[in-house]
């Protein structure tokens, strides 16, 4: 009978003797500590961005309007000329011939008419007044031609048009020229505008005198300023685009016809997008995501980039909104299900410094240099009321970080009596399936926590009841 009663406690002890090894191989999983930002909006200024062209607002090649040899060349090549100055001339020998020739009939007509009317206030009868209207009509007659002889003198000379710089020359001193030869162009290079084209959906955005700004790569620190001054009145056909141009001011002389610019132009319009860290987007091949805190773990989305605010963060127009919580610390250790310990919230530095135009409207409260840490762990069920408390974080010999559980010489009482009944108990997450939840402990006559700075606390239900039976059942073998 006393076998029998030993084999059978044997056998219901291999189960409590068991727990402990099964319970000492069970893997703890490391919290990752992080920290958190609330995600806030700004408001920006609407732009358009597009690639254009720098052209000049005039520009046209001259010509003589007269054949023969060039004569003279009054500027060099690239010269800048101002409205009016004579450029080149050709030679106006025969021409200057014709003219000396008109005005000396001029003179003798018009000294023949003199006399004759000198005449007739004398001796009134003494020329007709036929013969008179016929020497006015005469005398006229070689005005006229002296005026068209000095005309055609301005043939053989050519003159800017217009304020601006000139081309090469295409033609030496000496070449026989034709009407339709062109010599030299000339080119209004203050102010200057750039040609670029918008879309069809962003044509509502576009209104005349809006501000626009332009870099060209030849100097790449420069912003050039302009005001949009035509829209295209019709969609290009074959491109299906709306031609804008705008009007620079180009007092030094540095933008050049020809050159490609990236054109912004900015709306009356407002329009508000989230920002974040740059720190807290992840880049993984073409894909971009941040890693958003949940207040239940931390979960991987996909975003939509704009344009870096130029103050450390950047705009996020699709993925995100308004008071989500982003990590933007600890997130290169993260993956999908991963235990996390919140260290602290990141405050926006700079919110109300605008970017292009724009204006930082926060829409979020919440931020902080260093909140207090929230605790993050993973728990076990509770077992017949007995329970074990470790600190993920911290050995558990740690009195900082653990339950303290040292009994009182000389009483009898429970082995938390050391504490005060009026301390404070500190917050306790309880976790399952590693969501997060903040709760707090309440003291009790039994048993109060110590007032410590442990960030994560796990509450494991382990009891010293299977030493105890493997003691019992020794003995009873004995």
């Amino acid at each position: 009978m006393n076998f029998k009663l030993k084999a059978f406690l044997v056998v219901m002890g291999i189960p409590f003797l068991m727990a402990p090894v099964s319970w000492a191989k069970e893997p703890e999983q490391t919290a990752i500590p992080i920290k958190v930002q609330v995600v806030q909006n700004r408001e920006f200024t609407g732009q358009l961005q597009e690639v254009g062209k720098i052209i000049p607002v005039d520009s046209t090649a001259l010509t003589f309007s007269a054949s023969d040899k060039l004569k003279s060349k009054y500027f060099k090549d690239g010269a800048y000329v101002k409205k009016g100055d004579l450029i080149a001339e050709l030679d106006n020998t025969q021409a200057k011939g014709e003219l000396d020739k008109a005005e000396t009939q001029y003179a003798i007509d018009q000294s023949k008419l003199t006399r004759m009317l000198a005449l007739v206030k004398k001796q009134p009868d003494s020329i007709s007044k036929q013969d008179i209207e016929n020497q006015k009509l005469q005398t006229n007659l070689a005005r006229v031609d002296v005026e068209q002889k000095k005309a055609d003198m301005q043939n053989y000379q050519l003159i800017a048009p217009f304020d601006g710089r000139l081309t090469s020359f295409n033609y030496s001193i000496g070449s026989r020229l034709d009407s339709s030869d062109v010599v030299v162009s000339i080119i209004k290079a203050d102010p200057i505008e750039v040609n670029y084209s918008i879309g069809q959906k962003e044509l509502g955005e576009a209104k005349m005198n809006q501000k626009v700004t332009v870099q060209v790569d030849a100097y790449k620190d420069k912003t050039f300023t302009g005001y949009v001054d035509y829209i295209a009145p019709q969609v290009d056909n074959q491109s299906g685009r709306i031609e804008v141009h705008a009007s620079i001011k180009n007092t030094d002389k540095l933008l050049v016809p020809g050159m490609f610019a990236n054109v912004t132009q900015y709306s009356s319009e407002k329009v508000t997008y989230p920002i974040v860290s740059q720190n807290a987007v992840v880049v993984n091949g073409d894909q971009r995501y941040v890693w958003l805190y949940t207040g239940n773990g931390v979960k991987q989305q996909t975003v939509t980039l704009g344009e870096n605010t130029n103050d450390g963060y950047v705009v996020i127009k699709q993925g995100i909104q308004a008071n989500d919580k982003v990590v933007v610390a600890g997130q290169q250790n993260l993956k999908p299900g991963s235990l996390v310990k919140v260290q602290g919230f990141v405050k926006y530095q700079n919110s109300d410094k605008n970017n292009s135009g724009s204006t930082a409207s926060s829409t979020s409260k919440e931020s902080a240099d260093t909140a207090p840490q929230t605790p993050v762990a993973s728990s076990t069920p509770e077992s017949k009321g007995d329970a074990k408390a470790t600190s993920s974080t911290a050995p558990a010999n740690d009195k900082s970080n653990s339950v303290e559980q040292t009994k009182p010489t000389g009483t009898e009482t429970t082995p938390q009596t050391k504490q005060s009944a009026k301390a404070q108990p500190p917050k306790v997450s309880a976790v399952s399936n590693k969501v997060i939840t903040e709760v707090s402990t309440q003291p009790t006559k039994n048993n109060s926590v110590n007032k410590t700075d442990a960030k994560v606390v796990k509450i494991s239900q382990k009891t010293a009841q299977p030493a105890k039976a493997k003691k019992d059942v020794n003995n009873e073998a004995a």
